[in-house]
């Protein structure tokens, strides 16, 4: 590494001219190994996102110690090199990222076996250019470009078209799947066109009998609460005609679509029933159930899990008394439409998204509606939340720029602290509108860390309000509290006043279990144990156990958000294809902790 580093990053220069510069120091100080030097190019309070390039796991880490670990390890194999500018991007430009002037560059490099992007952002100091943040993602494969599959749509030697040959592949009667997904909703998809891109046979297996039902048979008036502009599929954007946010069955509908685009192996009314890992083989024994009653076991090397959000198994608590009301008892998994409860007398038990949704739906069709609340909840007006996403998402920037903008600023500590301040300033948006909540009888919950931060840690416990608070303020939906409820009994629910209310109908908006639950069913105790809970935030800073290696080989689980699967799916894809094709010879899970420590 040249003795003149400080020299040529101090010197006049172009952003352009500053950022290339640091790169081909960065590159040279990889070559050489010389790690004991990255304090000239990091600043001291930097933080760094791995998304599989280095370290074959998703993580960051914060503090030029942790960055200096975690390079030491991970770098004498990934052998990254040729850094330069990513093509058809923007330049490198001088933007304010959170309160500091930064220069924002998009990269690109390649490791020992991969592809790779990035994004990096410098900070100009008496001693030249340093970085504040860097983000480095595995993209690709080198021996696996995506292509368009060859032929006219027609084998003259055999008489049959492209339909008719997809159609056979997918039957996979002289083979079994390298990656069996179990979900296809937009998760499991993602992951599938991610894979088969990078020429992985994959098939997904969905219960329903249609793609798409997972949303489709879902309440009516269910709708995303992302704009339109933050939700569109790899590949598949959806067109100016939609709507600014999207209902259910619009999005049923196009998971049905692009299935059939995106030329995906699907099967549909189809589940798994078990797995079983051959650790000396290194592949799983899985059977999976058709709906007529048929089995299947087949052998993938790779098992999925997409069936987090509303493909979960129903949360039904056993709330005293319930066994003695003589109505009906549904959980809102189960609830389709408000039309069928007109008239009628309906407790909604639970206060989060679907309770709020659901207890909406029935009032609009002529149901009398009272919400049982058994925890505080946080509720944020639906046009205040978009005060928190990056404007990149709705100014004409490129989805995939915008997304890598997104990933950028998934540092925890920056993370924390940038949600703590964007939901403070919604609260403070919200506020008139939540004393009126409260002074209507709903308890609020003031997260320390904003709303979104909150999604992330429990996807659960919060309302994007679209309707239903402005009913709760008008009287026109009724609140009442757990403290004040005896039990269940016949008619109703006892008070603790004596008093009964009389209801007909108890619909438990009461959330979903966590994935771990539906593991230990299909794979075994001890791999759900070994696996641990999915979601929330892990030791890395990461949604624990999603889009990355888990405790058990060969296992992975996918939930959140639509543009948080759609940032993901990529680098998941390209470990899977690595390990697949004998890159990554161990299992990677803890990697980041291991060699670069935690957050916490």
């Amino acid at each position: 590494m040249s003795t003149s580093l400080t020299e040529t990053l101090t010197a006049p220069q172009t952003e352009c001219d500053g950022v290339i510069a640091w790169l081909e120091a960065f590159e040279e100080l990889l070559r050489a190994e010389e790690f004991s030097r990255l304090s000239e190019l990091f600043l001291t309070d930097s933080h760094w996102r791995d998304m599989g390039a280095f370290t074959w796991d998703l993580g960051n880490v914060s503090g030029l110690a942790k960055i200096e670990r975690l390079i030491r390890a991970s770098a004498p194999e990934s052998r990254a090199h040729q850094f330069g500018l990513a093509p058809g991007r923007t330049a490198p430009t001088r933007v304010t990222r959170g309160g500091e002037e930064v220069i924002e560059a998009y990269i690109v490099f390649r490791t020992a076996t991969g592809y790779a992007d990035g994004v990096v952002r410098l900070v100009a100091t008496e001693n030249g250019l340093k970085a504040r943040l860097l983000l480095t993602r595995l993209e690709g494969i080198v021996g696996a470009e995506p292509k368009r599959p060859e032929g006219a749509g027609f084998d003259r030697a055999s008489g049959r078209n492209f339909v008719e040959i997809r159609a056979e592949r997918a039957r996979y009667e002289d083979r079994d799947p390298e990656v069996i997904i179990v979900g296809g909703g937009h998760h499991g998809l993602f992951a599938a066109v991610a894979l088969q891109d990078l020429g992985v046979d994959v098939l997904v297996v969905d219960r329903f009998p249609r793609a798409g039902d997972s949303w489709r048979t879902r309440y009516s008036s269910l709708a995303l609460h992302n704009e339109t502009e933050m939700v569109h599929f790899p590949g598949m954007p959806f067109p100016k005609s939609y709507p600014e946010y999207l209902s259910k069955d619009l999005l049923a509908d196009w998971i049905e679509i692009y299935v059939k685009a995106m030329q995906l192996n699907y099967w549909s009314s189809t589940e798994l029933v078990s797995g079983e890992y051959d650790d000396l083989e290194g592949r799983w024994t899985t059977v999976l159930r058709s709906a007529d009653g048929t089995e299947r076991t087949m052998r993938p090397r790779h098992v999925v899990m997409a069936t987090g959000g509303v493909g979960g198994r129903p949360d039904r608590p056993n709330l005293p008394g319930m066994a003695s009301f003589a109505g009906d008892v549904l959980h809102t998994k189960e609830f389709s439409t408000g039309r069928d409860y007109a008239g009628k007398r309906v407790l909604v038990v639970g206060v989060g998204t679907s309770g709020h949704d659901t207890a909406r739906e029935l009032y609009l069709n002529g149901a009398s509606v009272t919400m049982l609340q058994r925890n505080p909840v946080t509720v944020v007006d639906l046009k205040t939340t978009n005060l928190v996403y990056s404007p990149a998402f709705f100014d004409g920037t490129p989805t995939e720029v915008a997304d890598l903008m997104s990933m950028a600023g998934w540092v925890y500590p920056l993370l924390k602290e940038n949600l703590r301040k964007l939901g403070q300033m919604c609260t403070d948006a919200d506020q008139p509108m939540l004393d009126k909540l409260e002074a209507a009888g709903l308890r609020i919950r003031y997260p320390e860390n904003g709303f979104l931060w909150q999604v992330f840690e429990s996807f659960a416990g919060y309302y994007f309000n679209v309707g239903a608070s402005d009913l709760i303020i008008a009287g026109e939906i009724k609140v009442i509290q757990t403290e004040d409820v005896t039990t269940f009994v016949h008619e109703g629910l006892e008070m603790k006043d004596g008093s009964v209310l009389a209801f007909d109908v108890a619909i438990l908006a009461t959330g979903y279990q966590n994935q771990r639950v539906e593991t230990e069913t299909l794979f075994g105790r001890d791999v759900a144990d070994r696996v641990g809970d999915i979601g929330g935030f892990d030791e890395v800073g990461e949604l624990r156990n999603t889009y990355k290696p888990t405790a058990q080989p060969g296992l992975w689980f996918l939930s959140s958000g639509i543009a948080s699967g759609r940032q993901l799916a990529p680098s998941m894809a390209a470990m899977i294809k690595g390990a697949l094709a004998g890159h990554v010879t161990e299992n990677r899970f803890g990697y980041i902790a291991q060699h670069g420590g935690t957050q916490f």
